[in-house]
């Protein structure tokens, strides 16, 4: 057995029979599905690729792709398109979010098949964009009312979407109570004694205001993502006594950083992961999304909020092989990488923003980034051929 299909394995132990089998065959999808669901390849590689120490530490998502960029409605209930993703975000050189984002890039390119100019400037344009945003020293966000092109008719189309229709779509009535469907496309059943114990460990948010006037209607076992597929997730179907509507809540088990012990950046001490998860959200999204909190349950912590028909993200097939949208795209995703890492700057141990002006300024870091992405994106493609061969 190959020893990263081992180190998959090993990853992934104590996955259900069922949970495995979907991942599995996510990871035989295609080779940027791959790259999603094998965060802690990437982590271990570019460790090996990129010893240069670091001259300045930001807070990164730690699995920054193309795909995890996404729009959700914030605590103000307004819609925004952000970062969405931050099971593994630590401190850390800036260099590793970059790599991670322009790999994506370059495994979606090739998928596209764009030709070597084309992903040359390509790569070259996210990362002009990036660094001159970061030059700039002060993080912004992406309006709605300013968007264009792509992102306005995304906007667009999220706008059309209903909440009623949403919640109607996963749930079923049975003698006048409202449950979840157990399609195994977006839940899967959940038995009595599970339920039964996340409901109380959810109990106490009923008091402190986070979800005040909420009463539990049904739960079942969330399918969602690629790489946390195999983690526990719940969505919980709520109803709001004071507002009259259902809203579905997502927990999602907090596990440690695949990056744990592959950057040597000393790490701030949170209480528990989901603790690291949700305060690292807070420092590098312009808003948090609704209902934001953390659970204990059976001595593991969770990360809980809203599960909405908002939280929606890009993805490959959006744009067939149209290189030229897609590259619009990435490089507006630059600017919110630096937007980020800017707003995160100085605070728990992250460089400021000065220091991040003058990283952003020296050339030979970004030239060296370009090329071990570009040898990340050739050890997936590999990695993702014997994978897909060992599993036939």
């Amino acid at each position: 057995m190959a020893s990263f299909i081992r180190k998959i394995n090993e990853y992934n132990a104590g996955i259900s029979p069922e949970l495995k089998a979907l991942k599995w065959n996510a990871l035989k999808e295609s080779p940027f599905r791959f790259y999603r669901g094998t965060n802690h390849l990437f982590a271990a590689d570019f460790a090996k690729l990129y010893r240069h120490k670091p001259k300045v530490r930001s807070w990164i998502c730690g699995d920054l792709h193309f795909e995890n960029f996404g729009s959700y409605k914030g605590q103000n209930r307004i819609v925004y398109f952000d970062l969405n993703d931050f099971d593994d975000a630590l401190l850390a050189a800036p260099e590793t979010e970059v790599a991670r984002f322009l790999t994506s890039v370059i495994i979606a390119a090739d998928q596209m098949k764009a030709g070597a100019i084309g992903l040359h400037k390509l790569l070259h344009d996210v990362m002009e964009a990036y660094t001159s945003t970061l030059q700039q020293g002060k993080a912004l966000m992406l309006e709605e009312e300013v968007a264009h092109g792509t992102f306005k008719k995304y906007f667009e189309h999220l706008n059309t979407f209903d909440r009623a229709a949403f919640i109607a779509k996963r749930t079923y009535k049975q003698k006048g109570a409202l449950l979840l469907k157990a399609d195994n496309e977006h839940f899967m059943a959940l038995d009595d004694v599970t339920k039964s114990k996340l409901y109380h460990a959810m109990t106490p948010l009923l008091e402190n205001g986070k979800l005040e006037h909420m009463v539990f209607e049904d739960a079942a076992i969330r399918i969602a993502g690629t790489g946390s597929l195999g983690v526990q997730r719940y969505g919980v179907l709520c109803y709001s006594k004071k507002k009259g509507k259902h809203y579905l809540i997502d927990v999602k088990e907090a596990r440690l950083s695949c990056y744990t012990g592959l950057v040597n950046t000393k790490q701030p001490r949170f209480k528990n992961e989901a603790e690291r998860v949700n305060k690292a959200a807070s420092m590098m999204q312009f808003n948090s999304p609704a209902f934001a909190t953390t659970i204990k349950m059976d001595d593991k912590w969770f990360v809980v909020r809203e599960l909405q028909l908002m939280a929606d993200r890009m993805s490959i097939g959006d744009f067939g092989n149209d290189l030229g949208i897609f590259s619009a795209v990435t490089r507006e995703m630059g600017v919110l990488m630096a937007y980020a890492h800017l707003r995160s700057s100085g605070h728990m141990g992250s460089s400021t923003a000065d220091e991040l002006m003058a990283f952003a300024e020296k050339k030979q870091w970004q030239k060296d980034i370009m090329e071990v992405s570009v040898a990340l994106a050739k050890k997936n493609a590999k990695y993702y051929r014997e994978f897909v061969k060992a599993e036939q």
